[in-house]
């Protein structure tokens, strides 16, 4: 028998769900390749001399420096390149050296600075582009890279540093135990769904599929054969959705580089499956199908007159669906001894043991909640409640079947910011630097340039002039300390006119000098000495300089910019400095803005820029961020994004296919004169119901999951809940679409036409 119609359009459903849930583990099998390639790509640029071998000029050298910019959170790559001889080597991507002020620049950032709202960018980068930069100087088709061509560098002046390579291969350091915990544990919750997902879409049509079944047994087949039957449709509509999933993935593929999550992009031929990986997804695939299946058959009794489901009077024990998380949570607490074992392979896979076993008990947990609470409000409220509650008591694994996997996605992705926040709350301490609160109005800014000229106060007043900024201070600072590699301390050289902004001065002309305490404190914590005439060297290799003559002691503004010193630091006007100190010099800008100025930090970028594009700028008030954290992250909102969508296809599915198993119960109801509102309703307390308890529970067992993770590592939970509302509304938002997607169908289902029966 081939099941006619019915049988063909399980058959599709079950390959279309299986097929999204390969497409999917198809691209994570491809995340060991895309890594490989990064990596490489990562090294082939380096342009820092790693070695500290002393380069010296020649026909292959030429002078790098980094000119990175931000523009409205997007991170540019940008460097300066000067060749010093005919047959200077170029960066990878780069086919011949720009001129001096001509750039190359990367498909995106062209993009970029063409794009409506990108006037500060443009005024910022304003110089010709004269080519762009190929794939291969590229992490991906989204990274935003120019290449700006420079005159007159010098080793060592504004950032500038010579090379005689690119490029650089180096053993890749392990990563902290938290990055190792953080990337465990969004491989888990990105798979997790993904396997929920899959073993639902097995069950789809399974009524149809039990009343042939029970057909075939009245014509003489026996349990086993049946059985077998039952496998055997499950194998190949599998094996149709493997070949499906192969297909969607190769044409998705095609249109990869087009995708851009989270600043996350890959190139199309990065996005190739690793065969072992690929292979174990096949076969995964097929065996989680058989074994679904084989469970399902479980709970049905296929006789020859007919189908008995052990379900509707049946009391479910809530022992066992207890254990199941609570064992894995068990298994959490006792997997790791310290954060330094992590790593270990052992207690990788006990994590991950325990994380399955505590998210998979999510789905475990819910039925049953679910049934308590139907017995509780069935038999009041308006008739499209009644009729929810009614069909949620007759089928309440079905319904939840269709929930598991966003209520599975929404746990690991809430247990996953909780780790995340957790981690980065514990990296910066929970503190912010001075003058970083939300509620203040004035931020501050300080950029700066090693050119060695001396012209800080000029560089001030033009940062002065940019709408947005209070007050601009230009001075020149460097670092000094005893010959015998004493405590760096730090002198500040400037006209009267800036000292008096940065500290209360009695008196000054040029050729003073002034030591000034931090504001408060009298100097009592101060571990610095000033003398007049000590010998003292400039940065860690610079020439010996001697301290002037120090006219008076002063105290620092309680109002300046940096009022709060970190120790007693030396002021002195130029000539009380004196030329080898300014040549050495760094010119520096400290600047107070309104926090409130729309694009005030780009306008200050602009305007450095503009300066001189090797000014760097830095907001102190402004949280560090950690590389391979932020890396870990945006990959991982990336997959939870995915998965998300492919869990709303899943539920569009598991609606669509009790619809279609429904349509004569509503076509007689609609006969009998009950509203089409009234079933709409219906179909949406049914709907939100499981899901409004699931997301309690993944709510309750994310935090959970996400506080035992973070003890492996002996740091304290932090809980972000507003992130946390918003991946559960996403959750809710989800499932509200789904079932408005599926009233076309109701619709049509609920046509008096579909009372005919053959």
């Amino acid at each position: 028998m081939t099941g006619g119609r019915d049988g063909l359009v399980r058959t599709v459903l079950m390959a279309a769900g299986i097929g999204l849930g390969v497409a999917l583990l198809l691209v994570a099998s491809c995340v060991p390749t895309v890594r490989y390639h990064r990596d490489e790509r990562i090294h082939h640029r380096i342009d820092t001399n790693l070695d500290d071998r002393v380069v010296t000029p020649s026909r292959r050298t030429v002078l790098v420096s980094d000119i990175d910019t931000v523009f409205r959170g997007r991170e540019i790559r940008g460097r300066m390149l000067e060749p010093e001889g005919p047959a200077a080597l170029l960066p990878p991507g780069v086919t011949r050296f720009p001129r001096a002020g001509e750039m190359v620049v990367s498909p995106a950032l062209r993009k970029l600075l063409a794009a409506p709202g990108s006037d500060l960018l443009r005024e910022r980068l304003d110089h010709p582009i004269t080519g762009e930069v190929a794939d291969g100087g590229l992490l991906g088709p989204g990274e935003y890279v120019f290449y700006l061509g420079g005159e007159h560098m010098a080793d060592g002046v504004a950032g500038a540093r010579r090379l005689d390579h690119f490029g650089k291969v180096y053993s890749e350091k392990p990563l902290a135990p938290e990055l190792v915990l953080l990337s465990v544990v969004g491989i888990v919750v990105l798979l997790a769904p993904v396997a929920v997902f899959i073993a639902a879409a097995v069950r789809f049509g399974g009524e149809h599929r039990d009343r042939r079944l029970a057909a075939l047994r009245l014509v003489g087949a026996d349990r086993r054969m049946t059985a077998r039957i039952a496998a055997g449709e499950t194998l190949a509509s599998a094996l149709i959705g493997v070949v499906l999933g192969a297909v969607l993935f190769m044409i998705g593929r095609q249109f990869i580089e087009l995708v851009d999550l989270q600043g996350l992009s890959v190139f199309t031929v990065d996005l190739t499956p690793e065969p072992v990986l690929a292979a174990l997804t096949v076969a995964g695939v097929v065996g989680l199908s058989l074994a679904v299946t084989r469970l399902a058959m479980n709970g049905v009794a296929v006789e020859p007159l007919g189908v008995v489901r052990h379900s509707g009077g049946a009391t479910r024990r809530l022992w066992w669906r207890i254990a199941v998380p609570v064992l894995g949570l068990l298994l959490l607490r006792t997997s790791v001894g310290d954060g330094s074992d992590i790593p270990d392979a052992t207690s990788i896979v006990l994590v991950v043991v325990g994380m399955l076993a505590l998210l998979i008990g999510v789905t475990a947990v819910l039925p049953w909640i679910l049934d308590q609470l139907t017995r509780v409000s069935g038999g009041f409220g308006p008739l499209s409640w009644q009729l929810a509650v009614r069909r949620l008591q007759l089928s309440g694994e079905a319904s939840t079947r269709s929930v598991n996997g966003i209520v599975v996605a929404v746990a690991g992705a809430i247990a996953l910011q909780t780790l995340f926040t957790g981690i980065a709350h514990g990296q910066n301490g929970g503190s912010r630097a001075a003058g970083n609160s939300p509620t203040s109005s004035t931020h501050i800014g300080v950029a700066r340039l090693d050119d060695g000229k001396g012209h800080a106060e000029r560089y001030a007043s033009v940062f002065s002039s940019t709408p947005g900024v209070q007050q601009a201070i230009g001075y020149a600072e460097l670092s000094v300390s005893e010959p015998d590699d004493g405590f760096p301390e730090t002198v500040r050289v400037a006209g009267c006119a800036q000292l008096r902004l940065l500290a209360s001065l009695p008196t000054c002309t040029d050729g003073d000098a002034f030591a000034v305490t931090p504001h408060g404190t009298d100097g009592a914590a101060d571990t610095t000495v000033w003398t007049s005439g000590r010998t003292m060297r400039i940065d860690l290799n610079g020439p010996l300089w001697k301290v002037p003559h120090i006219t008076t002691s002063a105290e620092a503004k309680s109002s300046s910019l940096h009022g709060e010193f970190p120790e007693k630091m030396l002021l002195a006007t130029p000539q009380a400095a004196g030329s080898t100190a300014m040549t050495h010099a760094v010119s520096t800008i400290s600047i107070r803005y309104s926090a409130f100025s729309e694009d005030i930090q780009d306008r200050l970028r602009t305007t450095a820029a503009r300066l001189d594009p090797s000014f760097t700028i830095d907001f102190p008030t402004q949280a560090k961020s950690d590389t391979a954290l932020d890396g870990i992250r945006r990959a991982l909102l990336a997959g939870v994004t995915a998965v998300l969508l492919l869990i709303a296809a899943s539920m569009l599915l598991g609606a669509l296919e009790q619809l279609r198993d429904r349509k004569r119960v509503l076509a007689v109801l609609v006969a009998f004169g009950t509203p089409r509102r009234t079933l709409s309703c219906s179909i949406l307390w049914q709907t939100a119901l499981p899901v409004a308890m699931g997301l309690l529970v993944a709510g309750l067992v994310g935090t959970t999951l996400g506080s035992a993770l973070l003890s492996l590592i002996g740091k304290t939970a932090v809980y972000d809940w507003s992130s946390m509302l918003v991946i559960a509304g996403i959750g809710a938002v989800a499932s509200v679409a789904v079932t408005m997607l599926t009233l076309p169908t109701l619709w049509r289902s609920s046509y008096p036409q579909n009372l005919r029966y053959e």
